[in-house]
């Protein structure tokens, strides 16, 4: 996992580099809303023709204590993280001067931590693991010469795998278009000539 991550992250600066010395290159920076419960950084470079995005999701973490629960006189603590990766290439196509069609694939990731003890007894531990593979179709609507509002739809084949301390592993694959597959994106762009 290690090893695919560096993979990664190398492929990225090398892409990004690679667009960089294009002539008319393009980099957009913008904040990503899902569900309006998740929210992420997204990154995409590239060109008129075809645009790298990067999309950093739902990055969480927390730990809490709960004393007295319901007046049982039982404390609790809670620690959760998590965080999710998408890489994509998308390829827009301008219906009007201020409003684009874009259409591309994506690869997804996602990982999730929650370890939950009552005091006095053993805590209980999971992890959440995702990845999918989808479709981006989506439209994006320019405000200003560099402000653009995008909204966006990503059905996803994806599998999933669910770990418990009890050593319990539950797994799922299946086909996702529903209020997670939807998004909307406010970003800013940087134009080079």
């Amino acid at each position: 996992m290690k090893r695919l991550s560096i993979l990664l992250v190398l492929t990225i600066i090398l892409l990004n580099s690679l667009y960089s010395q294009e002539r008319n290159t393009m980099k957009e920076v913008g904040i990503y809303f899902s569900n309006f419960d998740a929210f992420g950084i997204r990154y995409k470079f590239g060109n008129e023709k075809h645009m790298f995005r990067i999309t950093a999701l739902s990055l969480n973490f927390g730990d809490s204590k709960y004393k007295n629960i319901n007046g049982t006189g039982v404390n609790q603590n809670e620690t959760l993280g998590g965080i999710g990766l998408n890489v994509g290439l998308e390829f827009p196509t301008e219906l009007t001067e201020n409003f684009n069609f874009y259409y591309g694939g994506e690869l997804s990731g996602s990982y999730s931590y929650n370890k939950s003890q009552r005091i006095g007894n053993d805590a209980n531990k999971s992890n959440y693991y995702r990845a999918g593979i989808g479709f981006v179709m989506g439209f994006s609507y320019r405000i200003s010469s560099n402000i653009l509002l995008s909204a966006e739809i990503v059905p996803c084949l994806n599998y999933s795998a669910n770990t418990n301390n009890s050593s319990t592993t539950s797994t799922r694959i299946g086909f996702d278009l529903n209020n997670n597959s939807a998004g909307i994106t406010l970003s800013y762009k940087f134009n080079k000539k």
